[in-house]
C-alpha cells in the first residue's frame, strides 16, 4: 500500500472498529525525581520524588492504545473495590470510554505497580495484589455482561496477564458465541493453549513464553529459533497469524499456510519499554483488520512501538502521532543497516532494487540525469550517500560545501530516489557494507568508472548483482562547479 494510502488510513482511526478488551486491567504508578542522599537512619538511598504520574497498564494500556487509535473501545473486567480502581476508572472516563461494565470485588486489590526512577531509569518497582477473583454471582454477572458486549462489536482483544481475570468459563462462553456470531479474536496470554477452541485470529508471545510453551532451552540465536517455532505456535494455539516478538532480534510473522518471515528492528538502546509489546499488537490488531498485508502490518506496528517506548509513562501510540511518523520526510532515510536489510528482504519479492552511491556536494543536472537513468534500470533505487567525514578524507578538508543533513534532504525530494542511507566510517569508504545488506539487483556507476577495478566488483560478481554504467552530463560537476565559482571569483577581483 502507497504511504498516501496507508497515512490516510492511520488518520481515519483504522476505519474505527468496535473492540471489546477483555482482561486483566492494572494501575502503573511512576515516581520520578533525584536521588542524591542517604537516609541517615537506615543508610538506604533516598529518592526525592518531583512528580507522580499515574498511567493504565496491563488490558488498561491495550484499551489506550486501541482507543487513540481510534477504534470504539468497551470493556468488561474486574478491579479491587478500592481507591486505585477510582483512578483507572477516572482515566477511562476522561477519555470517553465506558465503564459499565467494571465489576469491583472486596476480595481482591487493584494490581498496581509502582516505579521509582531517577532521570528515567528505574531504581525499583513494587507490586500491589496478587491475582483477581471472582465469587459465583460475580462470575454469572460478569459473563452475562460479556456475552451482551458480543453482540456490537468486530473485534475480542483478550489481554491476559494470567492474573485471573480470564476464567475458563469465560474461554467456554466464548466458543458458544463463536459458533454462532464469529469475531476476529485477538490474544495476548502467556499460555495459548488454552486459546486454541477459539481458533484466534491473531496472537503475539515473546521469546520467553513461546520457549515455555514448547519447552524449549534458551539459545543465542533467538531469531533461527523462532523461524522454528513460529509454525508449531501456530498449531499449538490454532491460530491465523503468530507475531513472534524477540525483542532487539525483531519479529516472526507465520500466517497459516505460508512460510515465516524475520522482520528486524532498529536498534533502540534508550527508552521506556513498558506496555511497549501492548502498543505493538494493538496497532497489529487493526491492521489485521482492515486486510493489510503484512508487511505493512508489520512496519506500522513496529513504527507505534518505537512511538510508545519515547514515552516517559506506559507506551501507548496515537493514530495522529502514527499517520506523522508515516509522513516524515525522513522517512525515506534508512541509518540502521539491520532496518535497511529487513526492509530490502521484504522489497526483493515483488520489486527490482536498484544501488548506487556518491557524495551529492552541490546538487546539480548532472545528478539529476544520473538519478533519473538509475531508477530507469529497476524499480526501487537506493542511493548510499557520504558522510561529511567521509568526502572530507576523499576530497580533502575543503569539502564537503554542504552538510550531510542538506545533502539527504535534497535526495528526499527527488521523486527517482526511494530510500537514502548515509554511509562510510574510519574503515570504510566504499558502499561494500551497505550492498551486502541490499543485495540489490543492480548496481550503477558513472561512466567514468568504466575502466576502473573498482572494489565493489567481487560481492557483485558474487551477489549475481548486474552492473550499469550512466554516462555523464559534460560540465556538470561538483569539481567543475567550484573551478568556475572560484575563477569568477578571479576575475571579479581583476575588474574590481
Amino acid at each position: 500500500m502507497k504511504d498516501t494510502r496507508l497515512n490516510e488510513l492511520v488518520e481515519n482511526g483504522f476505519n474505527k472498529p468496535k473492540v471489546l478488551v477483555l482482561g486483566d486491567c492494572m494501575l502503573d504508578i511512576y515516581l520520578d525525581g533525584a536521588c542524591k542522599r542517604l537516609a541517615p537512619d537506615v543508610g538506604v538511598p533516598v529518592l526525592d520524588v518531583n512528580t507522580v504520574v499515574h498511567c493504565l497498564g496491563g488490558a488498561g494500556n491495550v484499551i489506550v492504545n486501541l482507543h487513540s487509535m481510534g477504534a470504539i473501545v468497551s470493556v468488561v473486567t474486574v478491579l479491587g473495590d478500592d481507591s486505585n480502581a477510582a483512578l483507572i476508572v477516572d482515566q477511562l472516563q476522561q477519555k470517553g470510554i465506558e465503564t459499565n461494565g467494571i465489576l469491583y470485588s472486596k476480595s481482591c486489590q487493584t494490581l498496581t505497580k509502582t516505579r521509582l526512577r531517577r532521570e528515567q531509569q528505574c531504581l525499583l518497582r513494587y507490586d500491589i495484589g496478587q491475582k483477581y477473583s471472582f465469587d459465583d454471582a460475580m462470575l454469572q454477572y460478569y459473563l452475562l455482561a460479556v456475552k451482551d458486549a458480543l453482540q456490537s462489536v468486530d473485534i475480542v482483544f483478550i489481554a491476559d496477564y494470567d492474573k485471573g481475570s480470564i476464567p475458563d468459563e469465560l474461554i467456554q462462553m466464548l466458543y458458544q458465541e463463536q459458533q454462532l456470531h464469529p469475531k476476529i479474536i485477538v490474544v495476548d496470554s502467556k499460555d495459548y493453549r488454552k486459546y486454541s477452541c477459539l481458533r484466534p485470529n491473531l496472537i503475539k508471545p515473546n521469546y520467553e513464553e513461546a520457549r515455555l510453551i514448547l519447552g524449549q532451552r534458551e539459545n543465542e540465536d533467538r531469531a533461527c529459533q523462532g523461524m522454528q517455532w513460529s509454525k508449531q505456535l501456530a498449531e499449538v494455539a490454532n491460530a491465523h497469524w503468530v507475531a513472534l516478538t524477540l525483542d532487539k532480534d525483531g519479529v516472526i510473522l507465520f500466517k497459516r499456510d505460508s512460510a515465516p518471515i524475520h522482520y528486524r528492528v532498529p536498534e533502540i538502546k534508550e527508552g521506556n519499554f513498558s506496555g511497549a509489546g501492548d502498543t505493538f499488537l494493538t496497532a497489529l490488531c487493526l491492521a489485521y483488520f482492515n486486510g493489510l498485508d503484512q508487511d505493512n502490518a508489520i512496519d506500522l506496528s513496529i513504527k507505534a512501538a518505537h512511538i510508545g517506548i519515547a514515552k516517559s509513562g506506559t507506551a501507548s501510540c496515537s493514530c495522529q502521532e502514527l499517520a506523522q511518523k508515516i509522513r516524515e520526510p525522513n522517512n525515506k532515510v534508512i541509518a540502521d543497516l539491520n532496518e535497511l536489510e529487513a526492509l530490502c528482504n521484504r522489497l526483493r519479492k515483488e520489486h527490482r532494487l536498484v544501488f548506487t552511491n556518491g557524495c551529492f556536494d552541490i546538487f546539480h543536472a548532472g545528478h539529476a540525469h544520473y538519478l533519473g537513468k538509475a531508477k530507469a534500470t529497476g524499480d526501487i533505487l537506493i542511493v548510499g550517500i557520504n558522510t561529511d567525514d567521509s568526502i572530507s578524507r576523499l576530497k580533502g578538508a575543503s569539502r564537503p560545501v554542504n552538510r550531510l543533513e542538506d545533502r539527504i534532504e535534497v535526495l528526499c525530494a527527488l521523486e527517482a530516489v526511494d530510500y537514502v542511507v548515509p554511509f562510510g566510517d574510519a574503515g570504510s569508504d566504499n558502499p561494500i557494507p551497505l550492498l551486502e545488506k541490499v543485495r540489490p539487483h543492480v548496481f550503477v556507476k558513472g561512466e567514468a568508472y568504466r575502466d576502473e577495478d573498482i572494489p565493489e566488483k567481487g560481492l557483485l560478481h558474487s551477489l549475481g548483482t548486474k552492473l550499469v554504467y550512466v554516462e555523464h552530463v559534460h560540465q556538470q560537476s561538483t569539481t567543475k562547479i567550484i573551478q568556475r565559482v572560484q575563477e569568477n571569483k578571479q576575475v571579479l577581483k581583476k575588474i574590481s
